[in-house]
Order: structure tokens, then C-alpha cells, then sequence
């Protein structure tokens, strides 16, 4: 399995995701729908990186377990 991303890397993506659904939920009538549409592609990228990286460790450690 090839690492795109560290641990750290992660952990960072998953905390700038989580402040930028904090400035949505704290501002949801002050957006307008570009900046919205701006912030939901944002989010993809920051979460599906994660994602991704979540899941190979997560098959990475169940391959450990079954050795």
C-alpha cells in the first residue's frame, strides 16, 4: 500500500475540516452560495484524503492481526 499522507498530515487535514464546518455552522446565513460551494469542495479534499488514509491503516493493522 502506497502512503499518499502521514499520521500527522491526517490529523491536520481532519482538524482543518472540522474548523471549517465550525465557521459554517457558526455563520449559515452569512455565506453565499459560491463561498458555500467553495467550502463543500474544501471539505471534500481535506476529508477524502483522510478517508483514504484511514482505511489503508485501518486494512494495514487488520493484515498485522491476521499474521
Amino acid at each position: 500500500m502506497s502512503r499518499e499522507i502521514t499520521l500527522e498530515q491526517a490529523s491536520e487535514k481532519a482538524m482543518q475540516a472540522e474548523t471549517v464546518l465550525a465557521l459554517m455552522e457558526s455563520y449559515p446565513h452569512q455565506l453565499e452560495d459560491s463561498e458555500v460551494s467553495a467550502l463543500a469542495t474544501l471539505l471534500r479534499s481535506l476529508i477524502g484524503t483522510t478517508c483514504i488514509w484511514m482505511n489503508e491503516e485501518q486494512a494495514q493493522r487488520r493484515n498485522k492481526a491476521c499474521n
